[in-house]
């Protein structure tokens, strides 16, 4: 179980990459930069898209290794939570400080989801494009950190 989910988990930081190398002519915009709507509504899409994919790789290691998934109601959050605190069978899979990061993401998520595009702001996204960088190098380190736990686990040292 350790190394498919180690694979997964790898299948998912390559997606991740992928995002972020797509986002680069949004993140690389200055925040006071004249940006369209259709620029507006691609940092929109690509936000989420960005946020989607981290929290695919929480839920997977919630559901295989934990063997749990938050409860229904507010189980965005809570599975941060949930992988932010240790269990009998491993580690931290990401920091506090992460799980702050994230929740500006996962806030975004929902009011892009429940909001008209046409009512998203380039001087309201500029803020969270600066922390793209910043996030995805964190998710990406505590990701490999995660992997190397499971990857320890099926090769323990002698």
């Amino acid at each position: 179980m350790s190394a498919k989910l180690a694979a997964k988990l790898g299948l998912g930081l390559q997606e991740l990459r992928t995002v972020r190398e797509q986002m680069a002519p949004l993140v690389d915009k200055p925040p006071d930069a004249q940006v369209g709507d259709i620029e507006t509504a691609a940092a929109c899409a690509m936000l989420h898209s960005f946020y989607t994919e981290i929290e695919k790789m929480l839920n997977l290691i919630a559901r295989e290794w934990d063997e749990r998934l938050p409860s229904p109601e507010a189980w965005h959050k809570d599975l941060l939570n949930q992988l932010a605190a240790p269990t009998n069978n491993r580690p931290v899979v990401i920091s506090s400080e992460l799980v702050e990061g994230l929740s500006e993401f996962l806030a975004f998520r929902h009011l892009f989801r429940g909001a008209s595009i046409a009512l998203m702001r380039w001087d309201k996204l500029a803020p969270l494009l600066a922390k793209v960088d910043r996030t995805y190098n964190q998710t990406r380190q505590q990701i490999e950190n995660f992997r190397a736990f499971l990857e320890a686990k099926d090769h323990p040292a002698p």
